[in-house]
Formats: structure tokens, sequence, C-alpha cells
């Protein structure tokens, strides 16, 4: 329990109350008169200690549940919770205060509820535009409530193992216009596969290990002897997202809550308003797990890779899984590595199966990931730039046409700056 401003004031009134009560009495000519401060001063002590049990069973039989629908949205989406405030007490709550501590950026869940009648439930909807990746646990949630004088103010909280998980923002890209047997997909690769793929090169005769599912029963029926079916490498190849961490090259705002901070009411548009933040590391993200969608949706196999401050990689699959384990790698990078793009690339390129092609994300100029780039055109891969050009970040930036060195640059790349759509970027990278 808290002592708050009041009970200092009327702890004061009756203190003033008694001495003026006891100097009436002793030198007033007056000293009936005394009667009416020693009545001020005992209403004075009355109140206080009425008020200091009022608040102590203010919080008592009360409490507050936290409801959500999803805990896992992407940023720029509106994270809708309700919140439940039970009153289980036969007594009236003349006010209770519900603060949201659980550190979600821009939370809108804190709220002043006046007289909850004995035994009713209460709630109220809490709209918060997500601006920010990372994991959020949904508590604390601070009660508070006290006496009509605010005298005292007493607090209960209220503790949750639920997580709210901010997922990277992306767009949707509605098609890559790209040259065939070339960048994307690839030129065919001549090369066998351990694994079934959907390219059989021919048959071969049958050798001890071979699964029984291999077998092509109708050569081998022709041939009188079992023979197995023989699969190349997809020719499409798969596509590989690198992530530039390096903290060296990255350019950030410092992003004000205030600001974002959404009234409830009227969150839904603010949310078509949406921008992401200044920072070259949250465009980057955005952009790769753009990319992770549209190419998980064309049945294609995406591979990411990360040096931030651990070496992160993920292996080429197929499928929504692998989608959504790169939106969840994603959401906790922070962009503080100390690894360039080329060491990255050099680090990993044997790992990529050749015809491949590789998206190199970066805010680093062009001219310094040059060597990794020349490591991936010796090994038969196809790289992509996507640079974000971190001068766009500065507020005194002005327009400027495209530098030389990048109009120069022999393989498909884009530019991508400050308050671009990039959706309708990246599908100008084949044009």
């Amino acid at each position: 329990m808290q002592i708050r401003k009041a009970f200092w004031v009327f702890i004061s009134i009756a203190l003033v109350s008694l001495f003026i009560a006891i100097y009436a009495g002793r030198f007033s000519n007056f000293p009936d008169s005394r009667i009416v401060f020693y009545r001020l001063a005992i209403l004075a002590l009355l109140l206080i200690i009425v008020n200091f049990f009022w608040t102590l069973i203010a919080t008592k039989k009360i409490a507050v549940l936290r409801r959500q629908r999803v805990l896992r949205l992407p940023v720029g989406n509106m994270f809708e919770e309700r919140f439940d405030v039970v009153n289980q007490s036969k007594l009236w709550r003349l006010w209770v205060e519900i603060e949201d501590l659980s550190g979600l950026p821009g939370n809108t869940g804190s709220k002043v509820l006046s007289q909850i009648s004995p035994r009713q439930d209460r709630f109220y909807v809490s709209r918060t535009l997500l601006i920010k990746r990372g994991a959020y646990t949904m508590s604390p949630t601070l009660l508070r409530s006290g006496d009509p004088f605010g005298m005292f103010l007493s607090e209960k909280v209220f503790e949750s193992d639920k997580t709210l998980v901010v997922l990277p923002y992306f767009e949707n890209i509605e098609k890559i216009k790209q040259p065939i047997g070339l960048y994307i997909g690839g030129e065919t690769v001549r090369q066998k596969s351990l694994q079934a793929t959907s390219i059989a090169a021919g048959v071969r005769e049958y050798q001890p290990g071979d699964p029984l599912n291999r077998i092509h029963w109708r050569s081998s029926a022709k041939r009188g002897h079992f023979m197995v079916k023989e699969f190349e490498q997809d020719p499409q190849g798969d596509t590989w997202i690198l992530l530039d961490s390096n903290a060296n090259f990255h350019y950030e705002k410092k992003l004000d809550l205030e600001v974002n901070k959404a009234d409830s009411f009227w969150a839904w548009r603010d949310q078509e308003q949406f921008k992401l933040p200044v920072s070259t590391f949250e465009y980057a993200i955005s952009i790769c797990a753009t990319l992770a969608n549209y190419f998980t949706k064309t049945d294609k196999a995406v591979g990411f890779a990360s040096a931030d401050q651990r070496m992160i990689i993920l292996a080429g699959e197929k499928g929504e899984r692998q989608f959504g384990k790169i939106m969840d790698t994603l959401a906790f990078l922070e962009g503080k590595g100390k690894m360039p793009l080329g060491g990255l690339i050099e680090s990993l390129s044997s790992q990529i199966p050749r015809g491949s092609t590789v998206f190199l994300v970066s805010a680093a100029p062009v001219s310094s990931n040059q060597i990794g780039i020349e490591v991936l055109l010796r090994k038969r891969l196809n790289p992509v730039m996507v640079n974000i050009d971190s001068n766009s970040f500065d507020a005194n930036f002005s327009e400027a046409a495209e530098t030389p060195a990048s109009a120069q640059i022999p393989f498909p790349h884009v530019n991508i700056r400050y308050g671009d759509n990039i959706a309708e970027k990246l599908q100008t990278l084949f044009h």
C-alpha cells in the first residue's frame, strides 16, 4: 500500500484543528469554539481510518484476465487483446486502474474503469499497431485501486506465461519476371542426385543398397532384371537469401514510441498509414521476408543465412514450414554482427547447390562485396544484389542519379531507398 499526498493533507488538518482547539480552550474568549475544531480533527482522523481499510480491500477478490486471438503477427498488423476485469466481491469498486507493463511498443492496454458493481464482469478491447519485431510476454498486468479521497493506493500484479511473437513485415509480390534458364530457376544442372527429385534422368541396373521405391517396373519387365531410376538435381536450383548483418553498414533512427502509440478507437486507420521505421536493417529484414514469402509460395526450395551475433544457416527446403522457420529467425535478428557479407559468402558458398540463385541483401556499398560476388560466379551460382541506400535514410538526403558503379553491375540488382515500395522494387529485378 502506498501513502499519497492527500493523506498528509488530512493529517495536517487534524493536527492544526487539534492545536487550535487546545489554544481556544485556554486563551480564547470563546472557549466553546474548541468543540468545532475537536470535531474537525476527529472527522479527519475517521476519514483516514475509513479510507485506509477501504484501500486495504480495494484489490481483494478482483482479477484481470487477458485474452488474445492470435499470438503470432507480422509488423504492421493490428494486435487485438481483450481485458476482462472480474469483481468477485459483494462490494462496489469505485474505480480501478489497469496498467499494461508487457513492454509491447505503443501498447494501449492501460485503462481506468469506474463503478464496478458487486459480482460484475467488465471488459474492454485494446488494439495495438505492431511496430517492432521480437517476443513480448503478455505480463505483468498491474491493477491499482484506492479510496475516494486519494489518500492510499493499493496494487496487485497479475502474471501470464503467454508470449506474443512479432514477425517481420513483408509485402506480397505478384510475380518476378525472369529470363528462363538463366537466373531464377537457373540452367539445367547435369549432376546426379542422391535424393528423388522431379527430374528423372534415365534408368540403370539395380545395385545392392538401392531403395526398392526407385525400381522402374516397366523397364525391369522388358530387360528381365531390376532397373532403377536415376535423378538429376532440380534444374531450377535453390533460392538462397543472404542477409548482411554487419553493424558497421547499418543506420537506424531511434524509434519514438509515443508518436507511434495509436488511439485504440482509430487504430485501423493508423494501420493503413503504417511505414517501416527509419532503419536500414529493418528494411533488409522486410526484404528477406518478402522474398522468402514469394519463393515458398511458388514451390521453390529456399535457404537463408546471416552472420549476426552468431552464424545462422537454414538449409534450403520447400513449403510453409520453411517460411515459418525463416520468419522466426528474422524476428530475433539484431543487426549487431561483425562479419562482412563477403566472409559469409566464402564460408557458405560450398554448401549451396550449383545453379542456385543467391539474393544478397545488404546496406554496404556494392564494391565492398565484389570479392564475395566473384566467388559465387566461379561456383556457377547466380547472384542477385538487393542494395539498400543508407544515405536515403538521412533527413538531409537529396535525390540523386544512380552512381556509375551501380549502373555497370553485370548481374541483376536493385537499389532500394527509404520510403520505396519493397514489392514493386523487387518486381523490377529482371526487367
